[in-house]
């Protein structure tokens, strides 16, 4: 009998490892084919100088192409507004998404459900979807922007929200924060709802209770998620694209050039591929690396 009973488990855990390589398999294609591959294309043709106009005349360059990226310098500016995002990022979309999540949590006791929908709907419409609508609003024509600032007797940019070196990168950043912040609250109230009530009652006893009960006690307690929060909100910074394309397409005079417009500019517009390709590396390398700092902080934790 027990004889049998092994020998039933075995082979239901050898279907169990069967049902689930083939269940494996669509995904681990679709990765290679759309990652794994062009990935490895990326690498080998960043070594090489090359034209999408004559796509037969590769020339061997080496480690030229990251060697020309390090004297650019517009190579530094688009990397410099890309940090200027992330951190701005963090502050606007992890910050206030954790004030959002704790005001749903602790601080509303009707509506929480209609809250939340509201807060979290920008996020499932497509980035070139909200660029659109924020370019109305941003329009020095029709946008609703300008005539809330005139009715209240303030004035506006004499370029345009968009069209001010000084502040076009503020109204991106505003934007992204617009769309991001909704899964930056249900992530992070995902978070403080696993933290205990018996928690909150002891810090009670012992007198700390508000803002002070939620620096001290519950942001500690919510420490992983909060990496886990910063470590999306910068790979999505890094990743920006949709909104400077659509608003600014880098401009004006480079304000809001990032890594990821400056490659769609040498790959597209100047047909540099290798130097297109090797900018894309250096932005893999610095995902990954900022990634891995983020991931590390959350094993100390």
């Amino acid at each position: 009998m027990n004889k049998n009973n092994t020998q039933t488990n075995s082979f239901s855990l050898s279907n169990d490892k069967v049902s689930a390589t083939i269940l494996l398999v669509p995904a681990l294609i679709f990765c290679t084919i759309f990652i794994f591959i062009p990935a490895i294309g990326t690498i080998v043709g960043s070594f090489y100088s090359y034209s999408l106009t004559s796509m037969n005349n590769w020339k061997w360059v080496g480690f030229g192409n990251y060697i020309k990226a390090t004297q650019d310098e517009y190579f530094w500016i688009a990397l410099k507004n890309n940090f200027i995002i992330v951190f701005a990022s963090i502050v606007l979309q992890v910050g206030v998404g954790t004030i959002l999540a704790a005001i749903l949590d602790r601080g509303i006791k009707y509506g929480r459900v209609i809250f939340r929908t509201i807060i979290f709907t920008p996020m499932v419409i497509s980035s070139v979807a909200v660029s659109l609508i924020w370019l109305i609003i941003y329009d020095p024509n029709v946008g609703i922007l300008n005539a809330i600032f005139k009715s209240i007797g303030l004035s506006t940019p004499s370029k345009g929200w968009l069209g001010d070196p000084n502040i076009s990168i503020w109204m991106i950043m505003i934007t992204a924060a617009w769309q991001n912040t909704g899964f930056m609250m249900v992530l992070i109230l995902a978070g403080l709802q696993g933290v205990s009530k018996e928690v909150y009652d002891a810090a009670e006893i012992d007198g700390a209770t508000g803002v002070k009960a939620f620096w001290y006690i519950t942001l500690p307690m919510i420490r992983n998620v909060l990496i886990v929060a910063i470590l999306i909100t910068t790979i999505g910074a890094f990743k920006v694209f949709e909104f400077i394309f659509v608003f600014t397409q880098g401009g004006p005079s480079n304000a809001t050039q990032v890594l990821g417009t400056y490659i769609y500019l040498q790959a597209f517009n100047l047909f540099h591929m290798g130097y297109a390709n090797a900018l894309s590396v250096i932005l893999l390398i610095i995902a990954l690396f900022l990634g891995w700092l983020q991931l590390k902080s959350s094993r100390k934790a």
